[in-house]
């Protein structure tokens, strides 16, 4: 061994010595490793665990219900833009509460036709024109009626019938009653309980049962 050899060899003794010595190495002497098993700390929680769900809408059954005359007057007067769930399409077969009123306007209808009995004016946008629609007022049947016209006052839910007597529609006010969209493959075949206005021979039997009607129902409000 070379003497300088020697000299490190010493001096990695001495210090290796001096650790032993003063505690600062410790030498694993016949001692076991303990291991321990982890110790988990839960925090308090802050917050109630937040739940994400879809919005959900309950809609009131009579919310959306179509609009009345006087309703839709009213939001045209207004300037209110109208839901178009208030003037939703007649379903054929669909049963819907309207109000009745009576015109006796001269002239040409919306289509081009000049007026005649078995036409009404409707809102289109819930009776399309050139469709049949069944009129009941209470129990009474009023006949199966085209939708030929349509008229500035005319909004929402209302059929407003012609007649060629002014003075009976002044009469006859503003009623209630309900119509039924006719379904198209239906318009040509009518039940034999009904009658259809437009191949009636005696119209005035008709004026008279509508007028009269029409005085036993008091006029609603315009």
């Amino acid at each position: 061994m070379k003497r300088g050899d020697a000299m490190i060899l010493g001096v990695a003794l001495f210090v290796a010595i001096i650790f032993i010595g003063t505690g600062a190495a410790r030498l694993p002497v016949g001692r076991a490793a303990y291991v321990h098993a982890p110790v988990l700390v839960y925090a308090e929680p802050l917050l109630d665990p937040l739940v994400v769900t879809a919005k959900k809408i309950v809609r009131d059954a009579g919310q959306y219900h179509r609009a009345s005359a006087l309703e839709a007057l009213r939001m045209r007067a207004s300037g209110i833009i109208p839901d178009p769930r208030r003037f939703a399409r007649a379903e054929p077969g669909e049963e819907i509460p309207i109000t009745l009123t009576q015109y006796c306007l001269k002239g040409t209808t919306r289509r081009g036709r000049f007026v005649r009995p078995g036409i009404v004016a409707a809102d289109p946008r819930i009776f399309p024109l050139a469709r049949y629609v069944e009129v009941f007022m209470g129990r009474r049947y009023l006949g199966r009626y085209l939708v030929d016209d349509t008229g500035g006052n005319v909004l929402g839910a209302t059929l407003d019938i012609w007649t060629p007597s002014c003075s009976q529609a002044e009469r006859f006010g503003r009623q209630r009653g309900k119509a039924v969209l006719v379904a198209r493959e239906e318009e040509h075949f009518l039940p034999p309980t009904l009658v259809e206005l437009d191949r009636i021979p005696n119209l005035s039997a008709v004026a008279d049962m509508i007028d009269g009607l029409a005085r036993k129902e008091p006029p609603l409000p315009h």
